[in-house]
């Protein structure tokens, strides 16, 4: 006799992802309270010049109490709490050591040359430690910003120095640009390479706006400033109110728009590659807000054909993609 075939094994069933469930809940009340207190005491400890120790204290107190939460549950945690108790309460309170590190040393004789960097390196290796315990996004999003807080120091120590009083605005674009991209870069290393481009490319994208905002805020109340302190005009005397000029920026405008492009492409390659929706937004977000942003700076008389450029190349770009999908399902 021939034996009957085994029957077929049940269909496995597919595993659901670990959700925070409603612990998060209260993990995020306690963690967002703590980062409140932290804020009102680093924006008022010093408020009438002296350190209000009262004030200070309780920075340091919610601080140690989000410092030690994480380190508990490091230590005697299991599951996702571990990681969530890990994760954000020691992120903001790696956030309120850089705080109070600046609040407490603010006084000291010489400090605008250090502390900066001491802040930015201590949150940046602080971050590194808790990445490596628990591997979350959190601490990654902590280390660009103390990155960041040194950079901001760099750039004004030793970048700023570099070219002219004219330039000022093209080297802040290009600061903004190389932050962005190296972060992205050494990033992507990491499992968390979504997060962490997404957030340098939240940075780059606000950067070059607000670099563009001053550009536009000079020209429109060149005529109202007395004195032409300021790129595009070499003159630093005092000028009558109707003889003030009108600064050029043009220059400047184009190699932002250049910059920009560079950004905007890597960007959609990195949403082509990985398939994270933040780089998409950042994609269209960045021609959307830098391009009209530019048209005022460059006085731009006839804006209308701007947008007809610019919304044909993006037709085109969409039809060819629609045309492709239509040969595609006409092939046998």
């Amino acid at each position: 006799m021939v034996a009957d075939p085994p029957p077929p094994a049940p269909p496995v069933r597919a595993e659901k992802p670990d959700r925070p469930g409603m612990g998060l809940l209260p993990i995020a009340l306690g963690v967002g309270l703590l980062a409140a207190a932290i804020a009102i005491s680093t924006t008022r400890s010093r408020a009438d010049g002296e350190l209000d120790w009262s004030n200070y204290g309780v920075g340091l107190g919610a601080t140690a109490v989000l410092l030690v939460v994480a380190a508990a549950a490091l230590m005697i945690g299991s599951g996702r709490t571990r990681e969530d108790l890990v994760a954000w309460p020691g992120a903001v309170g790696i956030l309120g050591v850089g705080a109070m590190i600046g609040v407490g040393l603010e006084d000291l004789d010489g400090s605008e040359d250090w502390l900066a960097y001491l802040i930015g390196g201590v949150i940046f290796l602080l971050s590194v430690a808790g990445y490596a315990a628990v591997r979350r996004g959190a601490f990654v999003v902590t280390a660009i910003l103390g990155l960041g807080v040194a950079y901001l120091q760099l750039s004004e120590d030793v970048i700023s120095d570099i070219g002219d009083d004219d330039d000022g605005a093209i080297i802040a674009a290009i600061t903004v640009a190389v932050f962005v991209l190296v972060v992205t870069a050494v990033g992507w290393l990491l499992r968390t390479r979504a997060l962490s481009g997404v957030v340098a490319g939240v940075i780059g994208l606000v950067g070059l706006n607000a670099v563009l905002a001053t550009l536009v805020f000079q020209q429109l109340f060149a005529g109202f400033l007395p004195t032409m302190m300021m790129s595009g005009v070499d003159d630093t005397a005092v000028i009558p109110f109707e003889e003030a000029p009108t600064p050029d920026f043009d220059n400047d405008v184009y190699v932002i728009l250049a910059i920009a492009a560079v950004l905007t492409l890597v960007w959609a390659l990195a949403a082509s590659v990985n398939g994270n929706p933040g780089f998409a937004v950042l994609t269209i977000a960045m021609p959307a807000t830098v391009v009209p942003m530019a048209t005022f700076v460059l006085v731009v008389e006839h804006p209308t054909w701007w947008g007809v450029a610019l919304g044909g190349v993006g037709a085109v770009l969409l039809a060819l993609v629609a045309l492709r999908q239509l040969l595609a399902r006409r092939k046998p």
